[in-house]
């Protein structure tokens, strides 16, 4: 698949991102090779990513934004369940972060619903969700908020409380 100058893009586990450019470049003495230029939406940090389009397994990576009809059908789904709780830490580290970076948009999903309703249970019993699964569902949201908002043509925040209170005019 062949992307273009300006096409908004999911890029594994560094989100959404414009294809800012596509052109050669020589990064050492040797032969330039042609790159996809990225440029990562909603960030405040001035950062660019190059893809080789010639490099199939990295370009495998990237994927067009999805539509606003796909996002809708699945924001309507939320709750979405088939994640599970996985008690070792390591391994749900591990887990967790490969569903973020490479799982489809329904299993992001469905960890963020996982991992917010674990996170309300220890509340309920005077406790905390630890650092590292925080961070994952921080990553998650950022993730899944920044494709909805170019879906919608919405700001992150307002995916995020759009499906909060269920008030779908927002996106309409």
């Amino acid at each position: 698949m062949g992307f273009a100058i300006g096409d908004a893009i999911v890029y594994g586990g560094s989100g959404v991102c414009e294809i800012e450019d596509i052109r050669d470049i020589s990064f050492s003495r040797g032969r330039s090779e042609k790159y996809y230029v990225l440029k990562p939406m909603f960030t405040t940090q001035s950062s660019v990513l190059y893809v080789p389009v010639g490099n199939k397994e990295q370009v495998s990576k990237l994927h067009p934004v999805i539509s606003k009809d796909e996002a809708m059908a699945i924001i309507r789904k939320i709750p979405i369940r088939s994640a599970e709780w996985v008690e070792d830490r390591n391994l749900r580290r591990e887990t967790f972060n490969g569903i973020v970076n490479t799982g489809s948009r329904e299993e992001i999903v469905s960890l963020i619903s996982l991992i917010e309703e674990r996170r309300d249970d220890l509340m309920g019993a005077g406790k905390k969700l630890n650092a590292q699964d925080e961070r994952v569902l921080s990553d998650a949201l950022k993730r899944i908020n920044s494709e909805f908002a170019v879906a919608l043509g919405m700001d992150p925040d307002s995916v995020d409380r759009m499906i909060r209170t269920r008030d779908f005019e927002q996106a309409q």
